[in-house]
């Protein structure tokens, strides 16, 4: 926003001195084109000029002046909804991250991730203009509590950032640092609690969760990013309706736990080849063989220790997100350095894990083609492509779709994976292209002791079965669930029962010493 309104003042500076350079060069040719009439003139009648071609050079000067208002116009225009968010007028994500970038900041401050609790109960009452009501007053009132709204950003769907300057921070000269933040948010969580929406019909009101972390001028601000998306990973965890800041004993901890991870360690991890591709196998128990190996992302650290991808995979998302080449490159390390020495018989199916949102964009499916291919220039094993069924209101489902069908009209395996966990969807479950149905670990564990479980196990088997789709049981870890599994007539079985993921270099010889442990 401070961009923007600085380069409004430039605009209309340009327009001013432009049409003042306009107005005085017509007004020199003028008095030049007088002076010499006027000198040859042997009778000095001065009538150079006629009122016409006065009023002429008078109207087009006009219209330069307004033509060049236009174009100014026109830019700030498009300026301003590249940088602000259409809903809300508060900045986008880019443009606030574009206004707080390292090497920016000219004052030290913090930085405050804010999400709206239960914000999608709004939507499912009261319909989904009343929420995009509900967020356009939480960015205006946000703007009256940050004082101006140089720093107040719309990240996507119902989180905000804010920034402040620490001074205006600090309100006890006599307190610590750390006492000024803490009862400062405690006023800024208090107010935001107090936002409400009248709707004549009935008044909508939500608590909210923030995550804090300071932002120096020579910090990196996806650093701090991340200690304010695990301290608010931790006010959600616990019930929500808070805020954590994350001090230098909350970042301590976590680095220690490796629960926070600096852009510089994933940059250097990725480029060493420290992340890497784990194989897991899915057996055929029907005919004992091995029908895939899934592709799972590992982190091995220096020291030996291995870091799954739930703890890093957002932060690559963060590290690609504005650029396809950068994404390209940091997948494609990935691929060379997991596939290129793989031994692996072609008849054997690799799956590698891709989120839904990837396939929310238009061209996503061609672009996933075209890494396919790279992948086919180092093994030439088919590839299967898992999709992550984790739910969220933000994606266009369309979208995705139409992009998902691309890639089975090309021959691509589509795997909807870990069906049966949190908000697993029978709609997802229909009506999105899927060629495989993997059934989540959460609903093997239960099996055994549960006939509810059982019940719904042999249900989505029958509907997968009707929709001509293969069913794989992943998570499978003792023989009692094998048993049942068999039972029923479910053959692909993926679990700790036959192996754990194993790095690329052990592949070749767990296929020669394979063997099924239910015989």
């Amino acid at each position: 926003m401070a961009r923007i309104k600085k380069n409004l003042k430039k605009r209309t500076i340009v327009l001013i001195a432009s049409s003042f350079a306009i107005l005085s060069f017509l007004t020199l040719i003028i008095f030049h084109n007088f002076q010499n009439d006027y000198n040859s003139l042997s009778n000095h009648n001065i009538i150079s000029f006629s009122v016409i071609e006065i009023v002429i050079v008078f109207l087009l000067t006009l219209i330069l002046v307004v033509l060049l208002s236009y174009v100014l116009i026109k830019s700030d225009t498009l300026e301003r909804i590249v940088n602000l968010d259409g809903l809300t007028k508060t900045l986008t994500r880019r443009s606030f991250f574009f206004d707080n970038a390292d090497g920016k900041r000219k004052h030290d401050g913090i930085i405050l991730l804010i999400d709206i609790d239960y914000f999608k109960s709004i939507n499912d009452t009261f319909g989904h203009d009343i929420g995009d009501y509900y967020l356009q007053k939480i960015g205006r009132e946000l703007k009256k509590i940050a004082k101006n709204n140089l720093h107040v950003g719309r990240l996507g769907g119902e989180e905000f950032a804010l920034f402040f300057n620490l001074k205006d921070v600090i309100k006890f000269p006599e307190k610590t640092l750390d006492q000024n933040i803490n009862i400062f948010l405690n006023k800024i969580h208090n107010d935001i609690n107090n936002i409400y929406l009248d709707t004549k019909n009935s008044i909508i009101k939500r608590t909210c969760s923030i995550g804090v972390s300071k932002l120096l001028v020579n910090d990196k601000i996806s650093d701090a990013l991340s200690y304010c998306d695990k301290a608010l990973q931790s006010v959600k965890q616990n019930n929500r309706n808070n805020f954590k800041y994350a001090d230098d004993r909350f970042i301590i901890k976590y680095k220690n736990s490796n629960e926070i991870i600096t852009m510089n360690e994933l940059n250097e991890a990725v480029s060493s080849g420290k992340i890497t591709y784990y194989f897991q196998p899915v057996i055929n128990i029907k005919n004992n063989s091995i029908e895939y190996f899934e592709a799972l992302l590992r982190w091995t650290k220096n020291d030996g220790s291995i870091i799954l991808p739930k703890k890093f995979l957002s932060k690559i998302v963060h590290l690609t997100a504005r650029s396809i080449a950068k994404n390209t490159r940091i997948w494609r390390n990935v691929f060379e350095y997991s596939f290129k020495n793989l031994n692996i018989d072609k008849k054997i199916k690799i799956s590698i894990n891709v989120h839904l949102s990837h396939f929310a964009n238009i061209g996503a499916g061609k672009i996933m083609m075209e890494e396919l291919a790279y992948i086919k220039t180092l093994i030439d094993n088919e590839i299967v492509i898992e999709i992550t069924e984790e739910y969220t209101d933000r994606l266009n489902y369309d979208q995705a779709y139409h992009e998902l069908q691309y890639l089975r009209d090309n021959g691509i395996e589509i795997a909807l994976d870990d069906y049966g966990a949190k908000s697993s969807n029978l709609d997802r479950l229909i009506n999105l292209p899927w060629s495989i149905i993997k059934l989540d670990k959460q609903m093997i564990d239960r099996v055994t002791n549960d006939k509810r479980a059982r019940v719904a196990v042999e249900g989505i088997k029958s509907i997968a079965e009707k929709l001509n789709n293969e069913i794989i049981a992943e998570g499978v870890e003792n023989k009692e669930q094998l048993a049942f599994l068999k039972k029923i007539n479910i053959n692909l079985i993926q679990g700790f029962l036959f192996s754990k993921p194993m790095p690329g270099n052990e592949v070749e010889g767990y296929i020669k010493k394979f063997s099924i442990v239910s015989n």
